[in-house]
């Protein structure tokens, strides 16, 4: 009984979590054009930013409120921070693909609408944010990885207002949705003030949504006898990342491809500078074998999907579907070194 109360639960919160992705992605649009943002720029870092902040939050719980438990909340932060950006690069990528193939009913050898330009710039700074979380765990100094940590900080900033300040005018033709607390009242609609005030109310139900998620997922995980370490790697993620996740699929649907990926590889850009900077700063960043074997597995997603896209100058749908491989490939390995 308590099993199947549990799964319900689950489900009744991830329904209100893609609703309150659905409230979301309605006032960023509208703010990315009050801005005069383009596509790229606005999922680039405004739905980045507000998305990441559920897997921002989990690991600084987890890390600073463990109490007597610190080497378990360590773990648990440090397994949710690796673990995002595990599941951008792997699932969340690939459904984005295999979205865009069912969505829009198209062959196989056909690519997403993005800027590729975009997507390699982000990936490039994912790279380099990503080979510090990996590098700062050989070296035992507290002080220098608190310097990294402040320096991917400062990386993430020039990033966004890099980003920001080379946006050109919005090149989104498509209609967007009227906004949905202004209730179709044409005059309400370009108000700045409704706008916040409905990205506010999403984000903070976001956040709200996703911690209760986060605690049913983790009494499952007591239920069913599965590893700390495994729930903070892959099960504790997949809440975090389901409003970019989301976000992404509702974009896609709405023929938005630039707006969709940018939104993931913002979030993965976020993920490898910012969180990565949380581990570096509030934990001695000491990795075991099991976190290395997301890391073999992340940088193999990233990498294939990267040179792919360098190689041919866009994002055949296939490519992007086929991360999932990485994704699968991390239960296969997890079984055999047994950290499930």
């Amino acid at each position: 009984m308590p099993l199947i109360q549990n799964i319900l639960l689950v489900l009744g919160y991830l329904i209100l979590i893609v609703s309150s992705c659905g409230l979301f992605t309605n006032s960023i649009e509208h703010l990315g054009k009050k801005l005069n943002l383009n596509d790229s720029s606005t999922g680039s870092v405004l739905a980045a930013v507000g998305t990441a902040l559920p897997e921002t939050i989990l690991p600084l719980i987890a890390i600073l409120s463990s109490g007597e438990s610190l080497k378990d909340g360590v773990e648990i932060g440090t397994g949710a921070i690796l673990g995002s950006s595990f599941l951008l690069s792997t699932l969340a990528i690939s459904l984005s693909g295999f979205s865009f193939i069912f969505f829009n009913r198209q062959k196989l050898t056909n690519s997403l609408n993005i800027q590729t330009k975009v997507f390699i710039r982000d990936y490039k700074y994912f790279i380099f944010g990503y080979s510090f979380a990996l590098l700062s765990a050989f070296i035992q100094s507290r002080e220098i990885k608190t310097g990294i940590g402040i320096f991917l900080i400062s990386v993430w900033i020039f990033y966004a207002v890099r980003t920001i300040s080379n946006s050109e005018e919005n090149e989104s033709e498509s209609e967007i949705a009227p906004l949905l607390i202004a209730f179709k009242n044409k005059k309400a609609q370009n108000s700045i003030f409704l706008i916040l005030t409905q990205t506010l109310i999403s984000l903070i139900l976001l956040v709200i949504f996703s911690k209760l998620f986060i605690g049913e997922i983790q009494y499952f995980s007591n239920l069913t006898n599965l590893n700390p370490l495994f729930v903070s790697l892959i099960l504790s993620p997949i809440a975090t990342e389901l409003p970019e996740i989301s976000n992404s699929i509702i974009w896609i649907k709405n023929k938005k491809d630039a707006l969709a990926i940018s939104n993931i590889t913002g979030a993965m850009v976020y993920q490898a500078s910012i969180c990565t900077a949380l581990g570096l700063i509030f934990t001695d960043w000491q990795l075991q074998n099991n976190a290395y074997v997301n890391i073999f597995c992340t940088l193999g997603a990233v990498l294939s999907v990267f040179l792919c896209a360098l190689i041919f100058k866009k994002l055949p749908a296939p490519i992007a579907a086929g991360a999932i491989f990485w994704y699968i490939a991390f239960f296969f390995f997890s079984y055999f070194i047994k950290i499930i």
